[in-house]
């Protein structure tokens, strides 16, 4: 499934490309439980800290040795631009109350898909949704193109007896630097490392908000699914 959409990155004026992997688990039991005018409360489960992923030159991989020589420049260009972003990332995530912008949206989405009645008191509530973000970071592995990345589980639970009553993984992606190509023997990388060079803060925070949207739409669509099939 690939989604494309436009985000606000205003200072490197790119168009963002979503794309997304999303894996059910085997079966469900939504049709057992009554939700109208039950409570529900979102958990979440806070990741790590924010991955960078790069490859490391290797010049064994061209036969003409002045390619090879560009090559090996523009990965050490990439992986110092990388690192760098990286801290910049860091810097982001920080000011960012993920915990609470994906439990929000969450929870807002999936009470209006289940008919459930919102609350933030997981202690009382009927049915809680745990979501578990597992990895999210850089991706500055392609030639092409850098990546925003995140993979989620959200697990639905019956508060009172513990039974899980529905969940769903997902992998979402964001580009954040322009797609790259070309015939020239200078890499894509070297194009690359630039742009994520003139990502500052502001355009990461702005990057990751709209992950954590763009994760919570994914992980309510799913359910929205999987209710179609149960009430029709």
């Amino acid at each position: 499934m690939t989604i494309s959409k436009s985000i606000g990155l205003r200072v490197v004026a790119i168009t963002a490309v979503a794309s997304s992997l999303v894996a059910c688990g085997g079966g469900h039991h939504l049709a057992e439980y009554p939700f109208t005018n039950r409570t529900l409360a979102v958990v979440y489960i806070a990741p790590p800290a924010p991955e960078l992923l790069t490859s490391y030159y290797d010049l064994g991989n061209s036969q003409n040795p002045l390619e090879a020589v560009v090559r090996g420049a523009a990965d050490i260009a990439r992986e110092r631009e990388g690192r760098r972003a990286k801290a910049r990332l860091d810097s982001a995530a920080a000011r960012i109350d993920i915990p609470t912008v994906l439990a929000q949206r969450t929870l807002q989405r999936a009470s209006r898909y289940l008919g459930t009645r919102p609350t933030t008191d997981e202690n009382q509530a009927d049915y809680l949704m745990e979501v578990r973000m597992e990895r999210f970071g850089i991706n500055a592995k392609a030639d092409e193109a850098t990546y925003l990345f995140t993979f989620a589980e959200a697990v639905l639970i019956d508060r009172r007896t513990g039974r899980e009553i529905w969940n769903v993984n997902v992998h979402g992606r964001d580009r954040l630097t322009p797609y790259v190509q070309s015939s020239s023997p200078i890499p894509g990388s070297v194009i690359a490392a630039g742009t994520l060079g003139s990502v500052r803060v502001g355009d990461f925070q702005n990057a990751l908000n709209e992950l954590m949207d763009y994760s919570s739409t994914l992980i309510t669509n799913e359910l929205r699914a999987a209710l179609r099939d149960v009430r029709n």
